[in-house]
């Protein structure tokens, strides 16, 4: 009997993706999870502490996630450098924006990915030194819900080494990026270092200072103690389901009765 030769079995491998492949998947928005159903808002979950408990304020009410990116950022999150002018500035450092990112939306949810990078400077100066600049364009996402917001950076590098001033400011870029985008996220991520009077003396040192000038500013802000307003609220609400009119309703279909009954009692005396 002739045994016919085994087959080899050729391993097939997937293609490369082309440019234009490539360059699609870095520009197309994530899709959001769950298509078609309601969107999770992340935000209205309780704050974890670092051992998975609640994270509750000095009167005992849970902190939640909204409220927690609504306070300033911490002071040892911040830092200061001298712009033009010789003014002042004061910014939140890229391991404060990593370290707070992962304390409210946990270490592995959320992501950033670089859209962008261009080098848009290469030149040495009189020096001798390599002056280097780039452009980056940045996408954090929450994975959760898949939002998500895009912002773009500079980064300058400066170095006798060419390859370390490219490093330098390409880092520097990213790093930028990645900040201005999870800003949009709420006002402890440094979007609060946007308004006038914001900064480093007036950043609190704990989370309990942050909290509490979030009350105060609240107070100031919005129309009244809204304990008060929602202690009123649902006081006019079980008013309203429990009128009065309903309390004097069984007398009244009574009365009706009685007085049907003793129709009926004469009508059939006259019969």
């Amino acid at each position: 009997m002739r045994m016919s030769p085994p087959l080899h079995h050729t391993p097939q491998t997937a293609p490369l993706p082309s440019p234009q492949q490539l360059h699609l998947a870095r520009t197309e928005s994530p899709p959001i999870s769950g298509s078609g159903d309601a969107v999770v808002d992340v935000t209205a979950q309780p704050m974890r502490n670092y051992d998975g408990t609640e994270m509750r304020d000095v009167q005992s009410n849970v902190v939640y996630k909204s409220q927690f990116l609504a306070t300033h950022p911490l002071k040892t999150d911040c830092k200061e450098r001298v712009g033009y002018a010789g003014k002042r500035f004061t910014y939140v450092s890229g391991d404060g924006v990593i370290r707070t990112m992962n304390a409210i939306f946990g270490h592995g949810g959320w992501s950033s990915q670089m859209l962008m990078e261009r080098n848009i400077l290469s030149e040495k100066d009189e020096r001798g030194r390599w002056n280097v600049g780039y452009l980056a364009s940045v996408r954090v996402t929450l994975l959760a819900n898949g939002a998500c917001h895009e912002d773009c950076g500079s980064g300058e590098g400066i170095d006798p080494n060419k390859v370390k001033a490219h490093e330098k400011a390409m880092k520097s870029a990213v790093t930028d990026a990645m900040k201005r985008a999870a800003r949009h996220f709420g006002e402890r991520l440094g979007n609060a270092l946007y308004v006038k009077g914001s900064g480093m003396r007036s950043a609190p040192r704990t989370n309990r200072d942050a909290l509490a000038e979030l009350e105060r500013k609240d107070a100031l802000n919005l129309f009244g103690d809204q304990a008060v307003l929602r202690a009123n609220h649902d006081h006019n609400v079980q008013c309203k389901s429990s009128p009065r009119n309903e309390k004097a309703s069984p007398s009244s279909s009574a009365t009706k009765d009685a007085s049907a009954t003793a129709a009926a009692n004469s009508v059939n005396a006259l019969q």
